[in-house]
């Protein structure tokens, strides 16, 4: 009986050990590799749009927005988060988000790859009459014209959209895109760009709109998480130890002072 215990134990663990094999080491979403990798792809696709673009806009990353693709991507559906649409609930300044997904087995995973499957739609595509043939919305998302904030976060899931052992990769803009319009001007690149604006590899800039938020306080409001930051976390370690060092300090001296007597 022992022996056999043994053995189901030790096939569990050894199964254990295959899984934790089998799990990738995704990058962070504070990995600055892994920002610069989903910044740079989204803007390479904005920069060749075919007709060139009068008024698309550079991209940057936005810290708030990462937290909430990867909320979304941790519950593993292969669906479109229904808060995208609630105020202030997918980002603490814009009450409507943009949501691209992909989802494959972990193996096959990459950014650049993830990304150029949904600028493939392209070939579906016609601009001039803003009609789709086949799925669209992931492309024109991607080189929305005023689509300025981008965030991505890519979680592993032991099985999504029906793919085993599966990286959920998720990307959320700001402003959103998809409206009942063309996702940009035709025209000669940057032409139509702000008067702040500068063009560089065709597409507008401006300081202030690049500008990186960190959003440090900011989780989405229906994420299952505990959030602590600096200061709370210095709270929770020090609580204890004053506590500690107070009880020690009471010892010490009901120790020393054992003899001592008070009259009135």
């Amino acid at each position: 009986m022992r022996l056999w215990l043994l053995a189901v134990l030790g096939l569990g663990v050894l199964a254990d050990v295959c899984l934790a094999q089998r799990r990738p080491v995704l990058p962070a979403i504070t990995n600055q590799t892994y920002i610069n990798e989903c910044v740079r792809e989204h803007n390479k696709h904005r920069t060749v749009v075919q007709p060139a673009a009068a008024n698309m806009v550079y991209m940057t990353w936005d810290a708030a927005l990462a937290r909430t693709a990867r909320a979304w991507a941790k519950k593993c559906l292969f669906k479109h988060s229904p808060y995208l649409t609630e105020k202030f609930m997918s980002h603490p300044h814009y009450g409507h988000v943009g949501e691209n997904i992909w989802t494959g087995h972990y193996t096959i995973f990459n950014v650049p790859d993830a990304i150029k499957l949904w600028t493939d739609e392209v070939q579906h595509y016609n601009l001039q009459t803003n009609k789709c043939t086949k799925t669209c919305g992931h492309y024109t998302q991607v080189v929305w014209d005023n689509s300025h904030k981008v965030g991505c976060a890519a979680v592993f899931c032991r099985k999504a959209a029906g793919v085993k052992d599966a990286v959920h990769f998720i990307c959320n803009y700001v402003p959103s895109g998809n409206y009942p319009r063309k996702p940009y001007k035709a025209g000669a690149s940057c032409s139509l760009c702000s008067k702040e604006d500068t063009c560089v590899d065709n597409l507008c800039r401006n300081p202030e709109r690049d500008k990186i938020i960190r959003y440090t306080r900011w989780y989405p409001p229906w994420e299952n998480r505990i959030v602590c930051d600096e200061s709370c976390i210095a709270v929770l370690v020090l609580r204890p130890s004053l506590m500690l060092l107070a009880f020690l300090i009471v010892f010490l001296m009901q120790k020393r002072y054992s003899n001592m007597s008070i009259s009135k």
